[in-house]
């Protein structure tokens, strides 16, 4: 069967678009800009045609074939490595997603202040972008740490503290291997995460779906109580989009009325970038 055409090769995403004529500009799978377009390099290669263009910058049509032959053989590995990479995945995100709830200055973190109400006045918020999503804050948030390990990439980003009577914190997660996790496990396995953590009791909780932007998303709101610290409300979104996840998490006094005001708003301002 003959190949009629190349495949340019993505400097962005490292994926391969059908070089189907002259006029392919932008990569099909990340939508970025090839950095020579073709009738540039023509200028510098007059006698070139379309053929050696596509040859420079990316394979012929049998490379490519092969090359998705090699990668439908590497994805059937067998099921108990596919299970073991999931897991691992679970494992991570339920050990580091919300370790900022465990840590010892929490212990007493709520008993004294509660949000001001001023936090709830519109022109103190501002937009926060993060890499899949973008909310309003009263608080602006800040790096907090970042984890590169053998198959994914971690970020978070935190705002408040004692004083502010409020936690806001994102986690962005990108998966550098191929792995399939869906939206619930995720969810799931952090929820299960944070339940069983040391010192945790009285922990409830209620999940729904919601859309942002037309995605699904899972919104779980809860309470939980924290060795001798009063007890502690929290709102968690979670999303998964490709092959990244992003946290949404605001925790505040379970009494205290501004603070869900703020958790509310927060989320309900959540839109997709």
């Amino acid at each position: 069967m003959p190949f009629p055409m190349n495949y340019m090769n993505c400097q962005h995403c490292g994926e391969y678009s059908a070089l189907k004529s002259e006029y392919l500009t932008f990569c099909d799978h990340c939508g970025k800009k090839f950095p020579i377009i073709y009738k540039d390099w023509l200028i510098q290669h007059p006698n070139g045609n379309l053929n050696s263009y596509g040859l420079e910058f990316g394979i012929s049509g049998e490379e490519f074939a092969a090359r998705e032959q090699r990668k439908v053989r590497r994805s059937s590995f067998s099921g108990r490595r596919k299970v073991t990479l999931a897991v691992g995945i679970i494992c991570f995100l339920a050990c580091t997603g919300l370790s900022m709830l465990y840590g010892p200055y929490l212990m007493a973190f709520f008993r004294e202040p509660k949000v001001s109400p001023t936090l709830l006045e519109v022109d103190r918020w501002r937009t926060f972008r993060g890499n899949i999503i973008r909310i309003q804050s009263p608080l602006s948030l800040k790096p907090q740490s970042q984890e590169d390990l053998s198959n994914m990439r971690k970020k978070a980003f935190e705002a408040g503290g004692k004083a502010d009577g409020i936690v806001i914190r994102m986690e962005e997660i990108i998966y550098l291997a191929k792995a399939s996790i869906s939206l619930e496990e995720a969810a799931e396995h952090i929820i299960r995460g944070m339940e069983t953590r040391p010192g945790i009791s009285r922990f409830s909780y209620t999940s729904h779906t919601v859309y942002i932007n037309g995605e699904e998303a899972l919104l779980q709101k809860g309470t939980y109580a924290l060795r001798e610290a009063g007890p502690v409300a929290f709102n968690s979104l979670v999303l998964v989009r490709g092959g990244s996840s992003v946290q949404l998490i605001v925790i505040h006094s379970a009494d205290d009325f501004a603070g869900k005001s703020a958790a509310d708003k927060i989320m309900t301002s959540v839109h997709l970038n």
